[in-house]
């Protein structure tokens, strides 16, 4: 599955307030979706890779991804963006788990990446571009 920006739910928190007018951070990205053909099945194989990339003045963070089954954690990873000489080099999650147990089949999937570090931060990170694939399979 592709998943871009424009496929995830922003998460945001109240920041300040600047001049009479509310400013909220945005601290997370979530997207989920029902999965089929798991009906029987104990354990998956996830894999996700891609990229994401924020505006070049605001690189210098780091995203966690995690990957949910039924609400139920399964994987994650924590990279990290730089900035450098004005260039941004992307987040590149890479999760990768062979054999990943699921409680009775798995309804739902959802990936929740989540900015980290002080409210701050996460206010002034301006994420520009999700772009990762994700696969789930099996093994009979």
């Amino acid at each position: 599955m592709h998943i871009n920006k424009s496929d995830m739910q922003a998460i945001t928190q109240f920041y300040r307030r600047d001049n009479g007018v509310d400013k909220y951070a945005e601290v997370a990205y979530e997207v989920e979706f029902p999965i089929y053909g798991t009906f029987g099945l104990n354990e998956i194989d996830i894999e996700l890779t891609g990229g994401i990339n924020s505006a070049w003045y605001s690189s210098n963070f780091a995203m966690k991804v995690i990957v949910y089954c039924n609400d139920i954690a399964l994987a994650s990873d924590l990279s990290y963006g730089v900035r450098y000489e004005r260039a941004s080099y992307i987040v590149k999650p890479q999760i990768r788990s062979e054999r990943q147990a699921i409680p009775q089949g798995c309804d739902t999937v959802k990936i929740r990446m989540e900015k980290q570090g002080n409210l701050s931060r996460m206010y002034f990170t301006n994420i520009e571009k999700i772009d990762v694939r994700l696969y789930i399979t099996n093994k009979f």
